[in-house]
């Protein structure tokens, strides 16, 4: 009885990851004050991706154009911008996420195309290099990573069509190499397995970020505004609830050159944020 109150009241205050892991989130207070905490401008009211380039740059993207914004994190200013489209500008799309790879970048939309491009200086629009066809329907794509052992970016889908992965977070991985998708998921997580972590009965995952130190893999779901971290076979190894007042609309994780795990939320009718919480060695 002790045990399953202990657990009840872990769930409760969204502090359980520490307990629950064995993986990242042990390294992690995200129910505690974060270490970091960055306003915003209009223009990225509806950030949607977070990631980091090789030589420790924060770099960030909105929904709705193919633009990307290299951050000051001490000040939260777009300190240069560039998009990837043609003479007449950036691609228009719903984009919902990037992560860069050596000096490439991608782009995910919600139909699961993948755009690959290069960096630009401020204010140049770059042609795309590639433009993979998406998943279509099949899978609703909100989360991007990159997989280093088998190359390949690993997509979170945040719902799938069809009864056949009911009740699953479905995970599936595309070669850039090949420009194809692989024909099965490559990880699948229970949503039953999920709530007992996070005290959700539904995971609509907005993001994914492989972790450099542990290889797990971390997850928010933005309307839920809980967070879970799954190994490669998709066991669950902890998750809790993130702060509603602080964490409005979760969109976008990163983790940083020192470890620090950066989760980004639109405006929500307010400013939007990327929140910061340090790696406790």
């Amino acid at each position: 009885m002790y045990l399953m109150l202990t657990f009840l009241f872990c769930l409760a205050t969204a502090g359980c990851a520490d307990a629950q892991s064995s993986g990242a989130l042990r390294a992690y207070a995200l129910s505690g004050q974060p270490s970091q905490r960055i306003a915003l401008p209009l223009e990225l009211a509806e950030v949607s991706g977070l990631a980091y380039t090789s030589d420790g740059r924060l770099l960030a993207q909105a929904d709705e154009a193919a633009v990307v914004y290299e951050i000051d994190p001490a000040h939260g200013r777009p300190v240069k911008r560039f998009g990837v489209g043609g003479a007449s500008g950036p691609l228009l799309g719903d984009f919902e996420d990037m992560e860069v790879v050596g000096d490439r970048v991608f782009l995910v939309t919600s139909a699961g195309e993948v755009i690959e491009a290069r960096e630009g200086a401020d204010g140049e629009t770059k042609p795309p290099v590639r433009r993979h066809r998406g998943l279509g329907r099949t899978c609703e794509v909100e989360g991007v990573t990159w997989d280093e052992a088998s190359a390949s970016l690993l997509l979170l889908c945040k719902q799938t069509s069809g009864k056949r992965w009911n009740g699953q977070v479905v995970i599936v991985a595309f070669s850039p190499e090949t420009g194809r998708f692989e024909p099965e998921p490559r990880i699948t997580v229970a949503e039953s397995e999920l709530e007992r972590a996070t005290g959700s009965r539904r995971f609509s995952g907005s993001a994914i970020a492989r972790h450099p130190r542990t290889g797990t893999y971390l997850m928010v779901a933005g309307p839920q505004r809980v967070f879970a971290e799954i190994d490669s076979t998709g066991k669950v190894l902890g998750g809790g609830r993130l702060s509603a007042e602080r964490h409005r609309q979760p969109e976008g994780l990163a983790i940083g050159p020192d470890l620090t795990l950066f989760i980004s939320d639109e405006a929500a009718g307010k400013t939007a944020t990327i929140t910061g919480y340090a790696y406790r060695r």
